[in-house]
């Protein structure tokens, strides 16, 4: 007993250094972005989206780094899945959200591309050292094309809801953000690391598979970043924040975290997740492309049927399991 309630306070303590450090860091790389004069589109699609997927390559990283490739994998697959089924569909039960249609021509096409690339290199069951270096090329590429774009629909009004912590608003010095920046990075990793800790020995504790914990437990904790981020998005009616960092945070998932955890350990897949975690997968981003593309919009009705479909993903999901 006294081993469960340590693994549970770590996984807990963990939880909450990731997801307060990724707030900062989100602040951070706003402040930056600004200061260098990036354009509002490009910081909401982006750099929101870097900083809101921070705990997944936070834990992502920890996990290959400790061995556990599963819990990395699981977390990405599993927060892809959260982000559409789940945030999206909470966003717009609660306000429907109208999309950018910068984001939808853009975006959206290269989150399913990335989405379709990871079943493909998956097909033989391992995602390699040199399949990182792909995900890894096609992540720059994405930044070139959305910098680009960006700037070409620069969609001045959509920082307009965003709101600075008094502490960083009153920083004027470039050194002094970037220090802010840096410490909050190694508290998402230091919250991983806690994780990582807890989660594992949590599952070695309850005969429960690391692939479970990542793809339920670590996916919907390391999601809440980006649902903080997209319900105030939504409430302040900023589409390129509220829809575009949900976009982005799936590119960057996919192309970042696991081009960085394939570099530093091969992953070896499971047969069954190519019939069912990725095809689920494949199937909610598709969900996403026909919702936004209908009058670039996502109601309340939809919303629910997103909510429910992640609900029902669940359920098929701990029943196999």
């Amino acid at each position: 007993m006294p081993q469960i309630l340590t693994s549970s306070i770590l996984l807990i303590i963990g939880l909450f250094v990731l997801i307060y450090s990724s707030g900062w860091l989100i602040q951070g790389c706003v402040r930056l972005s600004l200061i260098f004069k990036l354009t509002p589109l490009f910081i909401g699609v982006v750099i929101i989206a870097f900083g809101t997927s921070a705990p997944e390559a936070g834990v992502g990283i920890i996990a290959a780094i400790k061995g556990e490739k599963l819990i990395a994998l699981g977390t990405v697959i599993g927060s892809n899945i959260a982000n559409i089924g789940l945030i999206l569909g909470i966003c717009a039960i609660l306000f429907p959200l109208k999309v950018n249609k910068a984001v939808f021509r853009r975006e959206l096409p290269i989150m399913m591309a990335a989405t379709l690339l990871l079943y493909i290199l998956s097909l033989d069951l391992v995602l390699s050292r040199i399949d990182g270096v792909i995900f890894i090329v096609c992540f720059l590429i994405f930044c070139f094309i959305s910098y680009l774009g960006a700037k070409k629909d620069p969609a001045s009004d959509e920082l307009s809801g965003f709101k600075f912590k008094p502490a960083v608003a009153r920083i004027n010095s470039r050194f002094m953000i970037f220090g802010v920046t840096i410490t909050a990075l190694l508290g998402v990793l230091l919250g991983a690391d806690l994780m990582i800790r807890g989660g594992a020995s949590l599952a070695s504790l309850f005969g429960v598979s690391p692939w479970i914990i990542g793809i339920t437990v670590f996916a919907i904790g390391t999601s809440l970043p980006e649902l903080a981020a997209s319900v105030t998005a939504a409430i302040k009616k900023v589409p390129s924040i509220s829809v575009g960092n949900i976009v982005g945070s799936n590119i960057f998932n996919i192309l970042f975290v696991l081009g960085i955890v394939s570099l530093i350990r091969p992953i070896t897949l499971d047969p069954g997740v190519l019939k069912f975690e990725l095809p689920v997968l494949l199937l909610f981003s598709g969900v996403l492309f026909a919702v936004m593309r209908t009058n670039y919009k996502i109601t309340r009705a939809e919303g629910i049927f997103m909510f429910c479909s992640y609900a029902v993903f669940l359920v098929l999901l701990l029943t196999q399991g």
